[in-house]
């Protein structure tokens, strides 16, 4: 009996079977109108599972450390794949796995946040390539993606959208999380459906604390428990993607005791231990070769005595985040269990959507985005920073980001070298798959070894379902897959490997993969170096890509890239360059650096509007949305009614303590305090109370020049009366935070001005009108000549959120 056409979507709807006359006598109801599409009959439910900025040498399934007991059981009932690749970076491989394509085909050569004017960099998934959820949504599955997005463009984030680049437009009738790369755990900036909702109530509940993963298994438990009341049988697709383990690492301080002197000697200790239980797993070959120490990361026996406690303790806590993730996902499928339906879900738990990250830079760090904004810290100023907000026991606490070490990511992703960002090597992109599916699945336990690759993951899930790939959706013509399902595999150990050739390319470092043969192409740039030097030699016109060095591996000899052989076989060498830029221009990863075309002064025009109007009750604008207030002179004016006896409060805030400005009014006095990531806080008060009445406030920073990081004066005015005044030496670069918002009238979830936390959030108790930021004001012909300027000169901010 033939079915409907799935190669066309949405499905069209049944031609009417009954009959209809002039009155109900003699008509003929057909029921099929009301019914939904459904998917083919025994169409397993899907639960996809996605952990952040993890390795392969992590979880204790595959060898690592940190106690992953439910990945353990699920590979234990099902299958481990330690041939499965990713792009090397964050929302490259969530486009790629959500679409079944190429990244770069896609849009997503980089991370939303630096969505470019390049095809392959445009943060924009094109209309001709309907991801996955979209394809079983409109076949017949109930869909929900909870946890982390990050696909979604930086300046989209918000009530105008548009909407169909948020997660609801990718095909999920539902979703609870967070649309950017990296979150606080404890005090998040939320999005359901199409709405930010902002910080959760229970934050400022000290008895019962707010926890996002702790939530998000809340929150995919209920959706799952509401389908089913529902429907019966329905089947569920359900993308489950943790904020886990992307900095801040953050979690409740009983899970990082666990792990409480357990790398006290060091990542090469911790590299030689995890390379042996491998091994001993079997999830590496036997005659496999540790790679060695590259010189970029510090011997542990060179970093001092009174420093290796600080480093010990970023991986207790980062080990005690990461367990805690592996128990919230156990906590969903218990839940699917209970609800009798585990023998029939899919599930495929990618442990790591790249390599574990070394943005941390060598020494770690308090604040994730030290790095990302330009700004080196040293051991001591580490030390004498974490004292300042708490000291280590503080680490995991909402009062720091915390980021580790660059040795550690280097461990975590043992056996290989590098890590997140260098798409090169195998530490960016190799990473661990668990498959469990009991109706499918015949070898308990099983290992799997075909070369195997994030594009696969969606065409393995299509095919299991039943259901084909459309050739068009909306009317649209569409690109066919790039990937290959592995579902042979799943029944059959020998199963034939299919996919045979795959580019790598993240920020210029490329690899080509064809028929066992990887040619490693990586640039000379330090992934946690940010700095005008470290990125002057790749300006255009400067880098040759053709130049640099190239390392030839071939892998069914050599599991962990141990052996180079380009001398050997320069005719590959050749052969596989070649084969990359024909990849390379057919899936539109040119031009190559894109990511980086911000730093050379590529930046998306201002167009005409210099002046942004925030009326009444605004909250949560997402730290991408808000006014261009970096690197040069502005001013923010806020029209107040005071009632008699005069206010308090926040008028405007901006993230938080680690980075953030507020304005606001205590004692009677109106006041601007200024964290430069939590480093550098500067702070000026008004010389007299706020009067009562129509008042207006005005906060005007002059820069010394339009230049990144620039400093400056900074005058308060009531009215256009004087009346404080102070220096900020350093300002931000390129962003307070990666996902704390602006709001006017209050400041939600951690506060930028500790002086009033107990007050949070602060609420301002007269009547905010409106707030005006002008990013061009006119001050005073000098400053308006130096602004001049520099900004034909085309300065640009620098710095990279990955």
């Amino acid at each position: 009996m033939s079915g409907p056409d799935r190669s066309r979507l949405p499905i069209r709807r049944e031609t009417f079977a009954g009959v209809v006359g002039r009155t109900l006598d003699g008509s003929r109801p057909d029921w099929n109108l009301i019914e939904h599409p459904r998917p083919p009959g025994g169409a397993p439910n899907v639960l996809l599972v996605l952990i952040d900025d993890a390795g392969f040498g992590n979880p204790s399934t595959f060898g690592g450390p940190i106690r992953t007991p439910t990945y353990t059981r699920m590979a234990a009932t099902g299958l481990r794949y330690n041939r499965f690749h990713v792009t090397a970076l964050c929302s490259p491989t969530r486009a790629a796995l959500l679409t079944g394509r190429n990244n770069h085909a896609v849009g997503f050569g980089s991370v939303g946040e630096f969505a470019g004017g390049f095809p392959g960099y445009s943060a924009t998934l094109p209309r001709d390539c309907a991801p996955v959820p979209r394809i079983l949504r409109d076949n017949g599955y109930s869909t929900a993606a909870f946890g982390k997005w990050h696909l979604t463009p930086d300046g989209q984030q918000g009530p105008a959208g548009p909407f169909d680049r948020w997660p609801n437009g990718w095909g999920f009738d539902y979703f609870y999380g967070i649309l950017g790369g990296g979150s606080s755990q404890w005090d998040p900036c939320l999005a359901e459906n199409q709405k930010i909702i902002g910080t959760p109530e229970e934050f400022y509940d000290e008895q019962h604390p707010y926890y996002f993963p702790d939530a998000m298994a809340d929150r995919t438990i209920e959706w799952l428990h509401g389908v089913r009341a529902q429907d019966a049988h329905k089947p569920f697709f359900v993308y489950y993607s943790t904020g886990c383990s992307h900095a801040p690492h953050h979690v409740a301080k009983e899970w990082a005791d666990r792990y409480k002197g357990q790398f006290d000697e060091g990542w090469e200790a911790l590299r030689e231990q995890t390379f042996a239980r491998q091994q001993e797993l079997g999830v590496i070959p036997a005659d496999a070769e540790l790679t060695p120490r590259d010189e970029a990361f510090p011997a542990w026996s060179d970093v001092p005595d009174n420093v290796k406690p600080f480093y010990a303790r970023q991986m207790e806590v980062y080990a005690g985040y990461s367990e805690n993730a592996d128990h919230n996902v156990g906590r969903v499928i218990d839940a699917i269990d209970d609800l009798g339906e585990l023998d029939n879900t899919l599930i495929l738990w990618i442990w790591g959507d790249n390599g574990a990250s070394m943005e941390g830079s060598v020494t770690g760090s308090f604040n994730e985005l030290t790095m990302q904004n330009g700004l080196p810290l040293t051991d001591e100023m580490q030390l004498q920073l974490a004292e300042r907000y708490g000291g280590l026991d503080a680490w995991s606490t909402s009062l720091m980001a915390p980021h580790y070490g660059a040795a550690w990511a280097w461990a975590g992703n043992t056996p290989f070298k590098w890590g997140k960002q260098v798409g090169s090597h195998l530490g960016g992109t190799r990473n661990p798959l668990v498959v469990h599916w009991p109706a499918r699945i015949t070898e308990e336990g099983g290992l799997r070894t075909p070369f195997s690759h994030v594009i696969d993951v969606a065409p393995t899930i299509l095919e299991a379902a039943g259901i084909p790939a459309p050739d068009t959706v909306d009317g649209i013509e569409q690109e066919p897959l790039h990937g290959t399902s592995f579902v042979a595999s799943l029944s059959d150990g020998a199963a034939p490997e299919h996919h045979t050739q795959q580019y790598f390319e993240t920020i210029g470092n490329r690899a080509m993969y064809k028929d066992g043969w990887w040619l490693a192409m990586k640039t000379e740039r330090i992934p946690w170096l940010l700095t005008p030097e470290a990125l002057a030699p790749y300006a255009p016109g400067v880098w040759d890509p053709d130049s640099g060095p190239a390392e030839l591996y071939y892998l069914p000899d050599d599991f962990t890239q141990a052996k180079d052989l380009a001398a050997e076989h320069p005719e590959k060498v050749d052969e596989l360059k070649d084969l990359f830029w024909r990849e390379a221009e057919r899936y539109k990863v040119l031009p190559l650096l894109a990511t980086l075309s911000t730093f050379f002064g590529m930046v998306p025009p201002l167009g005409g509007e210099t002046s942004y109007e925030f009326r009444g009750d605004v909250q949560n604008v997402m730290p991408g949305m808000i006014p261009r207030i970096y690197n040069h002179s502005y001013t923010i004016t806020a029209d107040l009614v005071v009632p008699d006896g005069g206010a308090e409060g926040v008028i405007v805030a901006e993230a938080d303590h680690l980075g953030g400005f507020t304005l606001y009014v205590k004692n009677g006095r109106l006041t601007h305090t200024y964290s430069m990531m939590g480093v550098f806080v500067f702070k000026q008060v008004a010389d007299e109370d706020l009067p009562s009445g129509d008042v207006t406030v005005r906060m005007e920073f002059r820069a010394d020049s339009a230049k990144p990081a620039t400093g400056g004066d900074v005058a308060l005015f009531i009215g256009d009366r004087q009346v404080g005044k102070g220096r900020m030496d350093h300002t931000v670069p390129v962003r307070f935070s990666g996902y704390s918002g602006m709001d006017i009238g209050r400041d939600n979830g951690g506060v930028v001005d500790r002086s009033y936390e107990r007050e949070k959030p602060f609420a301002f108790t007269g009547t905010v009108e409106r707030v005006v930021f002008d990013v061009k004001p006119h001050l005073s012909g000098e400053d308006e000549q130096q602004l001049h300027t520099a900004e034909q000169h085309g300065q640009a901010a620098h710095g990279l959120s990955a």
